[in-house]
């Protein structure tokens, strides 16, 4: 009962999970790499969906986990970082052979209330994964309507 219960809980608090998790998986499919959403926990934040890759070497960010805010860029988005192109990359930041590239997904009126991500080995990533892959991040952020 107890994982049914968190499950519901968890469901309840993210609805956005709902609204996102078809657009996520559009974008999943669209790059063949990871795909998470991520939400302002204090100072940190947490991972509320996680689409892996169907790489065999790929990238896995847990449903829960919970990361610093300070580093990487869904947590640089979520903690206010500025963007001019709408999307903002990382390259090993967080860790080592990682990239990643995300947007800001806007409540209404505009407020930042998720970071959604597209993630994996900066092998496949480049070190430009914001040139790769940000306009499609970018479009897939601006579907999600809150």
């Amino acid at each position: 009962h107890g994982l049914v219960a968190l499950g519901q809980q968890s469901a309840e608090r993210f609805p956005l999970v709902d609204v996102v998790r078809p657009i996520a998986t559009a974008l999943r499919n669209l790059t063949g790499e990871a795909v998470q959403l991520f939400v302002r926990e204090g100072s940190q934040r947490r991972c509320v969906l996680s689409l892996e890759s169907s790489h065999g070497l790929r990238w896995i960010v847990p449903e829960g986990s919970l990361l610093p805010i300070d580093v990487g860029s869904s947590g640089r988005l979520l903690a206010g970082e500025q963007t001019k192109t709408g999307w903002l990359q990382s390259v090993g930041e967080r860790e080592a052979g990682a990239a990643s590239v995300s947007a800001s997904v806007r409540s209404g009126d505009g407020t930042i209330v998720a970071a959604l991500s597209v993630s994996g080995p900066v092998e496949r990533l480049t070190k430009q994964p914001g040139r790769r892959f940000g306009p499609a991040v970018v479009a897939a952020a601006a579907e999600i309507n809150l």
